[in-house]
C-alpha cells in the first residue's frame, strides 16, 4: 500500500466507513437499502411499445408512399 492509499483508508475509517466482504456486497442491492427492483417487466413493456410504434410508423409511411405514387 502506498502512502495515499493508507491516508484514504484512515480518513474513511474516521468518517465511520466500514469495509464490506464479498458476501456483504452481494446482499447490498445498489445501495437501495434492501429494496429489490426488477426492471425486466418494465423493459419488456418498453420494448413491446417501441416495436409496435415503429411497426405503426412503417405502415403509415408505406400507405403515404403508395398514395403519393398513385397521384
Amino acid at each position: 500500500m502506498n502512502k495515499n492509499s493508507i491516508m484514504k483508508n484512515f480518513e474513511l475509517k474516521n468518517l465511520g466507513v466500514q469495509e464490506m466482504n464479498k458476501t456483504e456486497m452481494t446482499k447490498v442491492n445498489g445501495g437501495l437499502l434492501g429494496i429489490s427492483i426488477n426492471l425486466n417487466p418494465l423493459l419488456t413493456q418498453v420494448g413491446t411499445t417501441l416495436s409496435n410504434t415503429f411497426a405503426f410508423i412503417s405502415a403509415q409511411l408505406t400507405l403515404i408512399s403508395t398514395a403519393l405514387k398513385n397521384l
